[in-house]
């Protein structure tokens, strides 16, 4: 085999199995483009759960007070109802600063009461924004799924182009050749080759020897010592 033989098949199968490592990511970012944007729809029916929830547990507290506030009112009626009964003043007495006393615990809790009426306006926006939000996410969920299916199709048949064409040119190597490509190929698949850049190897960058740029532009196959590619001479490089 010729230098200009070698390197141009080890050239090209390079460049294959580069398109092939491109296609292989582009198969791989779909699904994971489709999982974020599940996460997306996650978090935003997360938010809507917790909305609501929010909602719930104010009014829970509001209607915990009222309920407070009708037994508050109750027992002042109920010691209103006494006053006329009272036997002394120190008895009467006693009753009117209870009903005071529990007047002003029903004002605090007229306006905790209130506040929390308040608090639970303020806080039922929040649901129907989730909503609209979980509505976008589940649109874009659905886009993302729309696209993963159509681009799979077209790059899985890419990589089957591909592949044959690789297969075909594999055949141009020589056996001694084949078995050091088929080696590295299995190991590190597109990163198992490297052109000749100067005097370095264009995978790793570290410096060759002479002897082994020599080769290479000789038509021998040698690996790179420092990161085991098999190297091969650039376009530009290569000779006749």
């Amino acid at each position: 085999m010729t230098t200009t033989i070698a390197s141009a098949t080890l050239r090209t199968l390079h460049r294959m199995h580069r398109q092939l490592a491109d296609l292989a990511e582009q198969l791989a970012a779909g699904p994971r483009s489709v999982a974020v944007r599940g996460k997306q729809v996650q978090a935003a029916e997360a938010k809507k759960a917790t909305a609501a929830d929010d909602v719930k547990k104010a009014k829970m507290a509001a209607d915990q007070k009222q309920l407070q506030l009708k037994s508050a009112e109750s027992k002042i009626g109920d010691l209103e109802g006494k006053l006329n009964a009272c036997k002394t003043n120190r008895e009467y007495q006693t009753l009117t600063d209870q009903i005071a006393a529990d007047r002003m615990a029903t004002k605090v809790l007229e306006d905790e009461i209130l506040e929390s009426l308040e608090r639970i306006d303020a806080l039922k926006p929040a649901v129907p924004a989730a909503e609209t939000e979980i509505e976008a996410a589940r649109k874009l969920l659905a886009e993302a799924e729309a696209k993963v299916r159509t681009e799979t199709g077209r790059l899985e048949a890419e990589v089957a182009r591909i592949r044959g064409e690789i297969q075909v040119a594999e055949k141009d190597l020589e056996a001694d050749v084949r078995e050091k490509y088929d080696r590295v190929v299995k190991l590190k698949g597109a990163d198992g080759m490297a052109p000749v850049d100067g005097h370095s190897c264009g995978g790793c960058y570290q410096q060759l020897t002479s002897n082994m740029v020599s080769e290479v532009l000789m038509g021998r196959v040698i690996m790179c010592r420092s990161c085991g590619r098999l190297l091969y001479m650039p376009e530009s490089s290569s000779s006749t």
